[in-house]
């Protein structure tokens, strides 16, 4: 979906607490400063604030406005009023800017300072639309991501301690990693974090499926916009020569300004100017998601095997992040599914229990009034000779045997006797010939052994799981011949259905699983309950296949 992007009248707070002891330095507010400001160029933001907030003391901040976006508003009573909700806030609060109702809001882990715990920077965005908000939110996470680091840095420089800078990096990566399950916020932050932390620019690459070509996903440091439009640019390029290497080997490529030339493309040399650089694969199992790239583009001093080592590491915890974030994804889908398969499951109980009483009412209650009222007259002339009644007698003989056909039919539709006196293959024979009567669809059975019994539920599941199947053919496919073959061995039941029909191509079918049709989710369902699994295989015109393979190993009442 297109988001239409305004950001010409967007805002950003930043807020965060610190201790009171916390103090700046002139070279550390100077810094901030040009920071802010070049924000609120580069990312379009109308204004711009970072505000710490100090137990006991007055709060500590710096703001920025675009001079390039008119402001009509008194810009000194924005900025006081601003100073006054900050000032009033509770310090224990542990959302400063929920007061004022931000569009959108997340939070960032950080260390400011030796010895403090674990804290929160706060990231706001006002004065604009939802779709506006939450693009900017991703922009504002990198700011304040570097903004922590710049206080970091200039705190732990003055200490003298490295060792504890890059301890305070690797909390804050992982806090980053438990906080957020968005991963396009733990992409960004965790780029801007190890660009900071090398002093270095960043940025990942995704692979496409086939690992033949990449896709630009996030670049931070020196990347002025000129050269984020070549980044974005280098969509489908064909993946560089280290890259390839990182795959194969699993581990980082260590690129300097000797060899550049045999691992990186030269144009892509000239135009990032890349001198050294290392590029760590981000793995799952044995499968690459993507590259973490960090570069040096100046200076003498490529990258040591300490650091290397860390940006590996950092590639890794990225994969873990990636692979959390799918699985809530997938999760959360599973979840709408089964919301809707709930919905469906009552609105059907309520539709059979209509049908049945439409059926009785409408049909076997009205034949039995009928016969009542019939034998009544009988009764009420019970001096005639009995022979007058012969044929009275007859009809009704008829019409009670109509009816009786008519209950067996719905107590067949509501569970196949069938299928509790001779078992699955019988009852789906006898279910086949029903539909085929019906329909104008061939069904091709073969189905192997027809004396093998299961248990109970297995037997229900599977023929619910066939009628399903065969309901969605009927329904969706315009198939003229279906073919179903059934087999059991030792091990598994398989069962398959081809038609057909029209068929559907797989972005076709993935969203039909998740939202149009039902039917398939159901089929995946009922297989997991027996601990088994489903396939759906499809091509436009080409019919569709489903396949369901259920372990029996654990079933000992099987028996012929």
């Amino acid at each position: 979906m297109q988001i239409d992007i305004k950001p010409s009248k967007t805002e950003l707070i930043l807020a965060c607490q610190v201790s009171p002891s916390f103090k700046t330095t002139k070279k550390l507010e100077t810094t901030l400063e040009q920071v802010l400001k070049t924000s609120v160029h580069s990312f379009e933001f109308r204004r711009a604030a970072l505000v710490l907030v100090r137990e006991g003391s007055p709060p500590v901040w710096w703001y920025a406005e675009n001079e390039f976006i008119p402001i009509t508003e008194n810009k000194k009573a924005y900025w006081d009023a601003l100073y006054r909700n900050i000032n009033q806030s509770e310090i224990n609060e542990e959302k400063l800017l929920e007061s004022l109702h931000p569009v959108a809001y997340t939070t960032l882990p950080v260390i400011l300072q030796t010895g403090d715990p674990v804290g929160t920077m706060e990231v706001g965005i006002f004065n604009t639309d939802s779709g506006t908000a939450d693009y900017m939110l991703i922009k504002a996470l990198s700011l304040g991501r570097h903004m922590a680091d710049i206080i970091q840095e200039s705190i732990f420089e003055s200490q003298k301690d490295r060792q504890f800078r890059k301890l305070a990096a690797w909390l804050e990566v992982i806090s980053t990693i438990s906080s957020t399950l968005d991963i396009r916020q733990v992409l960004h932050v965790v780029a801007q974090l190890t660009a900071d932390l090398f002093l270095a620019r960043t940025c990942m690459y995704m692979l496409d499926k086939n690992e033949e070509s990449i896709l630009p996903t996030v670049a931070v440091g020196s990347y002025d916009n000129q050269l984020k439009d070549k980044f974005k640019a280098l969509k489908n390029y064909p993946i560089f020569p280290a890259i390839n290497i990182a795959i194969k080997n699993k581990r980082p490529v260590i690129i300097t300004p000797k060899n550049i030339k045999k691992y990186i493309p030269v144009d892509i040399i000239k135009d990032f100017n890349y001198s050294w650089m290392v590029m760590a694969p981000i793995t799952k199992k044995d499968k690459t998601l993507g590259i973490l790239q960090v570069d040096r583009p100046y200076g003498p001093k490529g990258f040591d095997h300490e650091e290397t080592e860390i940006i590996s590491a950092i590639a890794r915890v990225t994969a873990i992040a990636m692979e959390n974030a799918r699985l809530v994804d997938v999760l959360s889908q599973k979840e709408f599914l089964l919301h809707r398969l709930v919905n469906k499951i009552i609105t059907a109980q309520e539709d059979e229990r209509k049908r049945l009483a439409s059926d009785f009412h409408d049909g076997i209650i009205q034949s039995l009034i009928g016969i009542w009222y019939r034998m009544q007259r009988i009764s009420s002339n019970s001096n005639k000779d009995p022979k007058e009644w012969y044929q009275e007698i007859s009809d009704l003989t008829a019409i009670l045997s109509e009816q009786i056909q008519d209950t067996r039919r719905i107590l067949y539709d509501l569970r196949p006797v069938i299928l509790d006196n001779y078992g699955l293959v019988p009852a789906i024979e006898s279910y086949s010939e029903k539909i085929q009567e019906q329909h104008n669809l061939k069904i091709e059975l073969a189905l192997g052994k027809g004396n093998v019994r299961f248990p109970s539920k297995l037997e229900i599941t599977l023929f619910r799981i066939y009628q399903e199947i065969i309901t969605n053919v009927i329904k969706h496919s315009g198939a003229t011949k279906v073919k179903v073959d059934f087999s059991v061995d030792k091990n598994e039941i398989k069962l398959s259905i081809t038609d057909n029909g029209s068929g559907l191509c797989k972005s076709a079918l993935k969203q039909s699983q998740i939202q149009n049709r039902l039917g398939l989710a159901s089929i995946k369902e009922r297989a997991l309950l027996l601990n088994g699994t489903s396939k759906i295989n499809s091509e436009p015109g080409k019919g569709t296949q489903v396949q369901v393979v259920i372990p029996i190993q654990e079933y000992e009442e099987i028996k012929e």
